[in-house]
């Protein structure tokens, strides 16, 4: 099969490298390939495509159809819309078994990006230069730019999905240009808040151990309101992360029913931690969090013995006073009235899981200790986002380091530096 590549400008100027004329508008035209596909009752057919911005994004395509056609697994859809292969797409990936919460995000960004800006176009007809306009699009309306960065993910690997389906030839979204994301500098409290604020929310008999759990585990908010008391051996001092509290945008007749009660509960539901790596994870407890969980079993259990029949055991941990789940966004109300009635600072709930890892770095923990205990999905998360959140942990792990080094004399080394380094006060006062 043949194929080439040209360049097309309204302004009539064409071919492979024709200058723009002064009356031309900027940009100077677009790229674009025609290639020979396979006869059709002996006449001939060709496939051109446009859009492209520069002769090598146009070659990448041409080349990428070509092998198609070489190997027999080129073909594509000359109906199917971005938005129809995107809902088709995510609904294969729920089926699969894809995680409540990914699925969420995921169809966010569909609903609330990908659909409005992209949906009507052609899937065939999808260039890198529609995704760089709706990314640009999506950046002037004011999320994040990490935002930004995952929704191009999601279109990505949807796209990665048609390629493999042989709907399109080549990825376009591939090589994109996305705005830089630097990982936030997060600050959660530090331990003289963080304490001043236990005290005050210890005596929540609903959420104050729940809080204290948190911050002393750096359980996710889901992970905390899902735990339950056969994940929780307090003779050893570990509890297990099986599941989280996922909470949901869904009508309550397409939610799954509770495994617990068979009922559904309106936009929440059970599933399993946010990554595979925090899956059935390991936290050990100090004896402090054994203590007060083993206070707040007995308070639950005055609660449970209150109900009676009308208590809707589900064996969490934490729970409404009739054995229901709490409400996510329950949650994190109280939290922020208690840290407003405590005097402190306010930060997000999520921080108190920025402070469990900071402390425990702080501590000494090794940092591949400490992002097994959060359930990343590697180290370098755990190094990039909580290595130097406290003050001080940097110059007391450089100091450890420091000592490890046997040296002669070290202490009169230090003290004759020291002596020598500082200023003749008594002259520089005369002075």
């Amino acid at each position: 099969m043949k194929g080439s590549v040209f360049k097309r400008c309204p302004c009539g100027v064409t071919g492979g490298g024709g200058k723009r004329p002064p009356a031309c508008k900027k940009p100077h035209g677009t790229w674009s390939y025609v290639v020979d596909l396979p006869p059709t009752d002996g006449r001939r057919r060709q496939e051109k495509r446009g859009g492209f911005r520069d002769r090598a994004e146009a070659e990448e395509a041409l080349a990428a159809v070509l092998k198609g056609l070489a190997d027999g697994t080129y073909a594509h859809d000359e109906r199917k819309t971005v938005g129809a292969f995107l809902d088709e797409w995510l609904a294969a990936k729920i089926k699969a078994g894809l995680r409540p919460t990914t699925a969420r995000s995921y169809r966010q960004h569909i609903t609330d990006y990908l659909r409005p800006h992209l949906g009507k176009i052609r899937l065939r007809d999808l260039r890198p230069g529609h995704i760089s306009a709706m990314l640009g699009k999506v950046a002037e309306a004011g999320p994040a730019p990490a935002t930004v960065r995952r929704v191009h993910a999601t279109l990505r690997s949807a796209l990665t999905s048609a390629v493999r389906q042989q709907l399109i030839a080549f990825n376009v979204a591939a090589n994109v240009d996305l705005p830089a994301a630097p990982r936030p500098k997060v600050r959660p409290w530090e331990p003289a808040e963080l304490g001043k604020f236990l005290d005050h929310a210890t005596a929540d008999p609903r959420f104050g151990a729940l809080f204290e759990l948190v911050a002393a585990t750096g359980l996710r908010r889901g992970e905390a309101v899902g735990l339950r008391w056969d994940d929780v051996d307090l003779a050893a001092g570990v509890l297990t992360v099986r599941q989280q509290l996922v909470q949901v945008n869904l009508p309550v007749d397409e939610l799954p029913p509770c495994p617990y009660c068979s009922e559904r509960h309106r936009g929440m539901m059970f599933g399993p931690p946010k990554t595979a790596s925090g899956e059935a994870r390991r936290i050990e407890l100090d004896t402090t969090t054994v203590g007060m969980l083993l206070a707040h079993q007995v308070q639950q259990q005055a609660e449970r013995e209150e109900w009676g029949i009308a208590y809707a055991d589900h064996g969490l941990v934490f729970a409404r006073e009739d054995g229901n789940p709490l409400a996510l966004d329950a949650v994190t109300k109280r939290f922020r009235e208690l840290a407003k009635e405590a005097g402190v600072r306010p930060v997000r709930l999520h921080d108190l899981r920025h402070g469990a890892a900071s402390l425990r770095l702080a501590a000494g923990a090794d940092i591949a200790v400490v992002s097994k205990v959060l359930g990343h999905s590697s180290v370098s998360i755990t190094s990039d986002t909580y290595s130097h959140l406290l003050e001080g942990v940097g110059r007391a792990a450089a100091e450890r380091a420091a000592a490890l080094v046997p040296r002669n004399r070290r202490d009169q080394l230090v003290t004759s530096d020291a002596r020598t380094a500082a200023p003749d006060l008594s002259e520089t006062a005369v002075s």
